[in-house]
C-alpha cells in the first residue's frame, strides 16, 4: 500500500506530532510505503494530496480535523484512492458520524482493519464538503472564530461567537429553489446535510443517509434572537420536524440568492457568501470505516485489503 499522511500541526489545542509519528511507524511496520507532509499551510497540504493521488497513491490519510479532511477530499472526489482519517481536530466531526477512533493509535489501527466505504459529497459552488454546508447565522459564527482563540479553548470559542452572533439576529430575506421548487422566506440560517449529526452533537437530519445520492437541507425561518433561539431548543430535543418556523426539503439541489450576502460555511470553515448552489456529488468519496453494521450508509461496505494483500 502506497499512502500519503497529511498532518495540519494546528489542529486541535495541542501538539500531536509524536501520536502522528507512531502511526506512521505503526503503519510503515506493516507493509505501508509511506509519505508525510506536515505543514500548516492548506494551499500545499491540497496542493500534495493532488499530486499523490495523480501519481497512483492507494490512501489519503488525513489527520488532523474536520479542515483537514475537507480539504483532502478536494483531490479525492471521484477518484479511486481511498480516505483514512486519523482524528485530531477540535470538533472531529466526520469520525464521530463514521465511528473511527478518537484515539490516534486506535484509529491508525482501523486503517489496517477497516472495510472501504463509498459515500456521497456534497458540492457548494465549485468546492465539496464532507457532511454540512450552512447559509446564515452558523456561518457567521464560523466567520467570527479566531483561530488562535479556537486553539487555546477548543469548542467554547465557538459557543462564545455564537452568543456575540445571536445578539445581531435579524433575518435576511433569500429566495430559495429546490430542485426547481421556488420558496422565499426570512431566514435565520439554511443547513445542508450529508449526515445525520450537526457539530458533532446534534441530530439535525435523523433520516440522512450518506450514500443515497441526495443531501437533506432545513431552512430556519425568523427574524431575530427569540425565533432563533426557539429554533436552537427544537433542534436541541429533537422537535424541528414539527416546528413551523423550519422547513424540510430532501433533494440534489439548493440555490440561495439574498437580500445582502449570506455567509456560507463548509465543514465548519468559512467559505464565503451567497449566491451560491449546493449540490449532491453521489458515490464521490471511498472512505475507510470501521467494520460491522453501518446506520449512517444504506449499502454494505467493501473489504479494505492489509499490506498483505496489497
Amino acid at each position: 500500500m502506497r499512502a500519503l499522511l497529511i498532518h495540519n500541526p494546528r489542529s486541535g489545542q495541542r501538539d500531536r506530532g509524536d501520536e502522528i509519528a507512531a502511526a506512521v511507524r505503526r503503519l510503515s511496520s506493516a507493509g505501508w510505503d509511506m509519505e508525510v507532509v506536515v505543514s500548516d499551510s492548506v494551499g500545499e497540504l491540497e496542493l500534495r494530496t493532488r499530486r499523490a493521488v495523480d501519481e497512483g497513491a492507494g490512501a489519503v490519510i488525513a489527520a488532523g480535523g474536520d479542515g483537514t479532511l475537507n480539504l483532502a477530499i478536494q483531490a479525492l472526489a471521484y477518484r479511486q484512492t481511498v480516505l483514512g482519517v486519523i482524528p485530531t481536530g477540535t470538533a472531529n466531526v466526520w469520525a464521530k458520524e463514521m465511528g473511527i477512533p478518537l484515539d490516534v493509535p486506535a484509529a491508525t489501527e482501523l486503517l489496517l482493519s477497516g472495510r472501504v466505504a463509498q459515500v456521497d459529497l456534497g458540492k457548494a459552488g465549485d468546492r465539496y464538503f464532507l457532511f454540512v454546508a450552512g447559509i446564515g447565522f452558523d456561518a457567521s459564527v464560523t466567520r467570527g472564530i479566531d483561530p488562535a482563540a479556537k486553539r487555546k479553548l477548543g469548542k467554547l470559542a465557538y459557543v462564545i461567537a455564537a452568543i456575540v452572533q445571536a445578539l445581531k439576529l435579524r433575518g435576511t430575506e433569500a429566495t430559495i429553489v429546490v430542485d426547481g421548487r421556488v420558496t422565499r422566506h426570512r431566514v435565520l440560517m439554511i443547513v445542508a446535510s450529508n449526515t445525520r449529526l450537526y457539530g458533532g452533537v446534534l441530530n439535525i437530519a435523523p433520516d440522512a443517509f450518506a450514500d443515497d445520492g441526495l443531501l437533506d437541507f432545513w431552512v430556519f425561518k425568523g427574524k431575530g434572537l427569540l425565533a432563533g433561539a426557539a429554533h436552537a431548543l427544537t433542534v436541541l430535543f429533537g422537535h424541528h420536524y414539527r416546528n413551523p418556523g423550519a422547513q424540510y426539503y430532501r433533494g440534489s439541489s439548493l440555490a440561495v440568492a439574498a437580500k445582502g450576502n449570506l455567509p456560507v460555511q463548509m465543514d465548519g470553515d468559512y467559505w464565503g457568501v451567497t449566491p451560491i448552489t449546493i449540490s449532491a456529488a453521489p458515490a464521490a468519496l471511498r472512505v475507510v470505516i470501521p467494520p460491522g453494521h453501518h446506520p449512517l450508509l444504506s449499502r454494505p461496505s467493501e473489504p479494505w485489503p492489509d499490506a498483505d494483500e496489497s
